[in-house]
C-alpha cells in the first residue's frame, strides 16, 4: 500500500476530494501498489497505459480516473467489459459518481449497450449510443455500434477504457474484441486504457507493444491470499503477500486433513474470518445438491425478505434463510441480483457458485473451495484441468481490498501425484497462460464483412493488408517459418462466399457491400441466417400476416411467437453448418428428447423448419418461449420440460430475442421502397412479396420483445412505466398481476375511482408494499409525458445549433388546427415537399401527401389532443386509411403523426393494416433532427415512416 501520491499525479481536485474516486486512510490518501504505478505511469494525465495486475488491486478505480480526466476535459468515454452484467454493474456506478458531479445530471450522457438493449441512464432507449458522454458496453456489442455504415475515421476525442483485456485471446470471442482493437487502434484515441489481471509477462508485452501503450505490471496482490492443495499423501501450500514473492511449502500433512469438500466447508465456515466461503463447482447440478446437502444439516436461522413482486424460488429461499444461497445461470435474473446483495450484505456465510461469481464482479468473500477444477471435455471425451487463467481469476475473489480479512484462503484437493502436479501448475498465481490467437482464417468470413460494411477497405488486397496488421497476425508469423501466406486462400474462400450469398458485389478488384451485406454486419448475423428467414418470410408472409392481432379480435400473437422463436432457434445461429455457431440450446431443453407440443402440431403447415420434430432444441425451446411470452407462471412454464429452470428460459429467451430483432432489421433494409429491384434478393424482387414481407418486419421486433420480457401483448406497453423508485420498472409478476385483475390499459390503471384503486391495489400486494400502488397510478399518469418533455428538451438543445428551435417546439406544443402548421412547417425545414388534401367541402379527406424523392407519396393525417394525458385511439389513428381510399390512393403507405401520444393498445392492433404507420411527435422529432444533423438520409427516412406498424426512435439507424 501506499498513503501518498506521486509526483504529477494528474488528479484533478474534484478527485482528491471525493472518498469514492481516491480512497484515504487517516487523512491521506491509501493506493495499493498498482494504482500508485498507474498514476506514476500518467494514468490521470491521459496517458496511454496496460495495467496488469492480481484481481485485488483496484484496477476499476484506475479506469474511474481516465473517465475523470476524459469528462473534466469535454471528451467521450467507451468503457468495454467482458459480460452483460458486468455492463450493467459499471453502468449504475457509472451513474453514481458521474451522473450529478460531471454530467450535470443528465441522465441521456450515460449509456449502456449490450446485447439486451441500448439504453440510457433514464431507462429509455436509444439509437444514437455512440453520442453519449459515458458508453459502457461489452465488446461484441460495441463492435456492431461502430464498424458498421462507416465507423468514425477520427476517436483521438475518446477515452476507451477496456477491461479484461485478456478476452483478446479467447477462442470463442477473442476474434471480435481483435477486430474491435484493431478498427480503434486504425482511428486513433484520446487515452486507451487496458486492465488485465491474468496476463502473462510475454503477452503484457506484446499487447502493449502492438497498441503502443505503456506497460505497468504489478505482479503484488495487496492481501495475503494462501491456496492450499490437500491430497491423502502430500500438502501444497502457497502463499503470496504484498511485496514478497510467492512462499511455497510441501509436505506430508501432520495430522489427518479434511478432503472432502463438506469437511472443507466445516472447517471453513467455523473461522469467521473465513465467512463467507465460496464453493467453485464445475456443473450447475453441484451447486443445487451440495447446497442442500449442506442445508440439511444446518441449524441457522435468519430472517430474509424478499422483494414485493419478485419471483424467488421457495428451496432457494429455503436455503438463504440458513445462510446458504447456490448462483449459477440457471438462476433467473431477479435471483442472481438477489443473492449477490445477499452476499453483499453479509447475509450469506456459503454461497455454492459456478463461474457466473467470478466474472470480474466484487464482493466480500473470506475463503474458497474448489469441489472439483476438472471439467468434462465433450470433444475429447475426458476429464480435464480447466485453464490457468480461470482458476487465477475464480481464486482471486478472495480476500480483496475493502474486505474485513486480512487474509484469503483457497482450498482444493487432489486425488493422487499426477493431479498434484495440476494442481501446483495452477496455483502458481506468479505465471500465467499464453494467450490464444483471436483471429484465425477460420473466423475471416464475419470479418471480413465488417470490415467492408464498416468501410475500411474495398478490397481483397486491403482485407488481407488489414487483417495482417492484427496482434494475431504478428503473433502467427513470429511463430510460422511460412509467414502469412497461408491466410490468403482463406480470406479468398470467404469472400467468394459472402459474394454468392448475395453481401459482397466484385467488379474488377473493387468489393461493394449490398443492401443485404450491410444489414447483415450490423445485426452480428450470420448470412445463412439472414438468408434463411429472408427466404421462409417471402414464403410465409401472408400466413403470418393472418396471426397478426386485430382489432375484429382475429389473429393469434402467441401462436406466432410460437413459429418465430422456432425459426430463431433451427436458424444457422445454432449450428455449425456455415461457421461456428454463435449461440447454443441448454441439454436441459434438449435432454428430455421431444415433448407434446400442441403449437408445433397445429401450426406445422407455417414452420420455418420441418419435420419440426426433427429439431428438439428449437421445438421444445420455442414451446417453452410461447408459454413464457404469453404469460404463464413460472411453475407452469418450467413444467413444460422436464428439468427446465427459469433462468435457462431467460437465457434461451435473451437469445431468440437478439436474433429476431436483427432479423427484423434485415427485413427493413432488403424490402425498403427506396432500394432498388437489382439490389433485392431475389425472392424479394415481387412488389408483391415485398410488401407483405414489410408488414411483418415491427411485428417481429414487437415479438421479441414480447420474448425477451415474457408478457402478452396487451400488458407490455406497461413494462416502460418508470416508477421513479427503486426498482424503475415493474417486475413481470407485478405486470401479470395487474393484467389479471383486467388492468391493461393506461386509463384503467391511473384511474383513482374506488374500484380501480382496490384492483390495483390487490394486484399489487398493498399489504406488503402500500406505496407501489400509489407509485403506479402515478406512473400511468405520467406516462408518455416525462418521456416527451425528456424529449422535448434534448431536441430543442440539439435543433438550437441547427436552426430549428421554434419548428421542433411548434411540432411539441401545436394542437388542433396549429399542429397542420407546425407540421407544415417541419416539412419545409427538412426541404420536403408536399401537398394540402384537406380543406373546405373536402370532407373526409386526410391532411397532406407528402412525397420524398420518387418514392410514392405517403398520405398523412394528423391527429392530436389537447391534454398532455389524452391520447389518440384506435379508430382516429386509422381514419386515414379510408380517407386514402376516398381519394384514389388505395395502394399508398398511410401515416398518422400524433401529438401527444397514441394510446397504447394502438401499435399491435394496427400491425394487420398492411400500409398504416403511426409515429407520436417525439419520435418524429428525432429523426426529424438526426435529418438536419446529416446523420439519417431521406431515403432512410422514408424507409422508416413506411414500414407498417409503430415507427419508433429505437429502429432508426444508428448514426455515424
Amino acid at each position: 500500500m501506499k498513503f501518498t501520491l506521486p509526483q504529477n499525479h494528474g488528479l484533478a481536485s474534484s478527485v482528491l476530494g471525493n472518498e469514492l474516486l481516491l480512497p484515504s486512510e487517516n487523512g491521506q490518501p491509501s493506493l495499493t501498489d498498482a494504482q500508485y504505478d498507474a498514476l506514476a505511469a500518467g494514468v490521470a494525465r491521459g496517458e496511454d497505459v496496460l495495467v496488469s495486475a492480481p484481481t485485488s488491486t483496484g484496477k476499476t478505480l484506475i479506469g474511474w480516473w481516465g473517465v475523470t480526466s476524459a469528462l473534466a476535459a469535454g471528451s467521450r468515454v467507451v468503457y468495454l467489459v467482458s459480460f452483460r452484467a458486468l455492463a450493467h454493474q459499471k453502468f449504475e456506478e457509472a451513474q453514481r459518481l458521474f451522473l450529478d458531479t460531471y454530467l450535470q445530471g443528465d441522465r441521456s450522457s450515460i449509456v449502456c449497450a449490450t446485447g439486451d438493449s441500448v439504453e440510457d441512464a433514464s431507462g429509455r432507449k436509444t439509437s444514437s449510443p455512440l453520442s453519449a458522454s459515458i458508453v459502457v458496453a461489452t465488446y461484441e456489442k460495441f463492435l456492431g455500434l461502430l464498424s458498421t455504415g462507416g465507423p468514425p475515421r477520427d476517436l483521438t476525442d475518446t477515452t476507451f477504457i477496456c477491461d479484461e483485456i485478456q478476452l483478446i485471446g479467447e477462442k470463442n470471442r477473442g476474434q471480435n474484441v481483435e477486430l474491435l482493437l484493431t478498427l480503434i487502434k486504425k482511428s486513433g484515441w484520446r487515452q486507451f486504457i487496458g486492465l488485465s489481471a491474468v496476463l502473462s509477462d510475454g503477452d503484457a508485452t506484446s499487447l502493449s507493444d502492438w497498441l503502443e501503450l505503456r506497460l505497468v505490471r504489478n505482479p503484488n496482490r495487496e492481501k495475503k491470499l494462501t491456496i492450499e492443495c490437500r491430497s491423502p499423501e502430500r500438502l501444497i501450500t502457497v502463499s503470496s503477500s504484498p511485496s514478497r514473492d510467492p512462499v511455497w511449502d510441501e509436505n506430508r500433512p501432520r495430522t489427518t486433513v479434511a478432503l472432502s469438500t463438506h469437511e472443507v466447508l466445516r472447517e471453513l465456515v467455523s473461522n469467521a474470518n473465513h465467512r463467507p466461503v465460496i464453493v467453485f463447482c464445475m456443473k450447475v447440478d453441484d451447486t443445487f445438491d451440495l447446497a442442500s446437502a449442506t442445508a440439511a444439516v444446518s441449524s441457522t436461522t435468519k430472517v430474509v425478505a424478499t422483494p414485493s413482486g419478485v419471483d424467488i424460488d421457495n428451496r432457494l429461499l429455503e436455503f438463504l434463510r440458513k445462510g446458504i444461497a447456490y448462483h449459477n445461470a440457471e438462476l433467473s435474473e431477479e435471483e442472481r441480483l438477489f443473492v449477490e446483495a445477499q452476499l453483499a450484505s453479509g447475509g450469506v456465510d456459503v454461497v455454492f457458485a459456478t463461474s457466473t461469481l467470478a466474472a470480474g464482479v466484487n464482493f466480500p468473500l473470506g475463503s474458497a473451495v474448489f469441489s472439483s477444477w476438472k471439467r468434462w471435455n465433450f470433444d475429447r471425451g475426458r476429464r480435464e484441468a480447466i485453464s490457468r487463467a480461470e482458476f487465477q481469476n475464480m481464486a482471486g475473489r478472495v480476500g480483496r481490498m475493502g474486505q474485513a480479512s486480512d487474509e484469503g484462503k483457497v482450498v482444493l484437493c487432489a486425488a493422487g501425484s499426477s493431479e498434484l502436479q495440476e494442481a501446483r501448475r495452477l496455483m502458481d498465481m506468479s505465471n500465467q497462460d499464453e494467450l490464444g490467437s483471436g483471429i484465425t482464417p477460420d473466423d475471416f468470413g464475419p470479418l471480413v464483412l465488417q470490415i467492408l460494411a464498416g468501410k475500411l477497405c474495398a478490397s481483397r488486397d486491403e482485407a488481407f493488408a488489414l487483417l495482417t496488421s492484427t496482434l494475431s497476425a504478428s503473433r502467427e508469423f513470429n511463430r510460422n517459418r511460412a509467414g502469412l501466406t497461408h491466410w490468403r486462400p482463406k480470406l479468398d474462400v470467404h469472400v467468394d462466399r459472402l459474394i454468392g450469398l448475395g453481401c459482397l458485389i466484385e467488379a474488377g478488384t473493387l468489393l461493394t457491400v449490398t443492401a443485404l451485406g450491410e444489414a447483415v454486419a450490423r445485426s452480428g448475423l450470420k448470412p445463412e441466417t439472414a438468408i434463411y428467414f429472408i427466404d421462409n418470410s417471402a414464403r410465409l408472409g401472408a400466413q403470418l400476416r393472418n396471426l397478426l392481432p386485430a382489432a375484429s379480435g382475429v389473429g393469434s400473437e402467441d401462436d406466432l411467437v410460437f413459429v418465430l422463436a422456432q425459426a430463431a432457434l433451427a436458424s444457422p445461429e445454432y449450428s455449425n453448418s456455415s461457421g461456428r455457431a454463435s449461440r447454443i440450446v441448454s441439454w436441459r431443453i434438449t435432454q428430455p428428447n421431444l415433448v407434446s407440443n400442441p403449437y408445433a402440431r397445429r401450426l406445422d403447415g407455417m414452420l420455418f423448419s420441418r419435420p419440426w420434430m426433427g429439431d428438439v432444441g428449437a421445438a421444445n425451446g420455442a414451446l417453452l418461449l410461447a408459454d413464457w411470452a404469453a404469460g404463464e407462471a413460472r411453475r407452469a412454464v418450467e413444467a413444460r420440460v422436464g428439468g427446465v429452470r427459469l433462468g435457462t428460459v431467460q437465457a434461451i429467451a435473451r437469445d431468440v430475442a437478439w436474433i429476431l430483432t436483427g432479423v427484423a432489421e434485415i427485413l427493413s433494409a432488403v424490402t425498403s421502397p427506396t432500394l432498388a429491384d437489382e439490389s433485392k434478393p431475389a425472392v424479394l424482387r415481387s412488389q408483391e412479396t415485398s410488401q407483405l414481407v414489410r408488414q411483418i418486419i415491427r411485428p417481429i421486433r414487437r415479438q421479441a420483445a414480447r420474448i425477451n420480457l415474457g408478457l402478452p401483448g396487451d400488458i407490455l406497453w406497461a413494462s416502460s412505466l418508470d416508477l421513479q423508485d427503486r426498482p424503475r420498472r415493474l417486475s413481470r409478476p407485478h405486470l401479470l398481476a395487474l393484467r389479471t385483475k383486467g388492468l391493461v390499459k393506461a386509463i384503467d390503471i391511473m384511474d383513482g375511482a374506488p374500484p380501480a384503486d382496490t384492483a390495483r391495489r390487490e394486484a399489487l400486494d398493498a399489504t406488503t408494499n402500500p406505496r407501489l400502488a400509489n407509485l403506479v397510478r402515478d406512473a400511468a399518469r405520467r406516462w408518455k409525458q416525462d418521456d416527451r418533455e425528456y424529449c422535448r428538451r434534448i431536441h430543442l438543445r440539439r435543433a438550437s445549433v441547427l436552426g430549428g428551435s421554434e419548428v421542433i417546439e411548434a411540432l411539441y406544443s401545436a394542437r388542433g388546427n396549429d399542429f397542420e402548421k407546425a407540421f407544415s412547417a417541419l416539412l419545409d425545414y427538412l426541404a420536403i415537399p408536399y401537398q394540402l388534401l384537406d380543406g373546405p367541402g373536402k370532407v373526409g379527406y386526410p391532411d397532406f401527401l407528402v412525397s420524398i424523392e420518387s418514392f410514392p407519396g405517403i398520405v398523412v393525417e394528423l391527429k392530436s389532443k389537447a391534454r398532455d394525458d389524452d391520447f389518440v385511439a384506435f379508430n382516429a389513428a386509422t381514419e386515414v386509411l379510408s380517407a386514402s381510399e376516398l381519394i384514389g390512393y388505395r395502394n399508398n403507405p398511410c401515416l398518422t403523426v400524433c401529438n401527444p401520444a397514441v394510446e397504447p393498445s394502438v401499435p399491435r392492433l394496427i400491425e394487420a393494416c398492411g400500409r398504416l404507420s403511426v409515429v407520436e411527435v417525439c419520435d418524429l422529432a428525432e429523426a426529424a433532427v438526426r435529418m438536419r444533423e446529416g446523420v439519417l438520409s431521406r431515403g432512410d427516412f422514408y424507409n422508416w415512416l413506411s414500414t407498417p406498424g409503430i415507427a419508433l426512435r429505437e429502429d432508426l439507424p444508428h448514426p455515424h
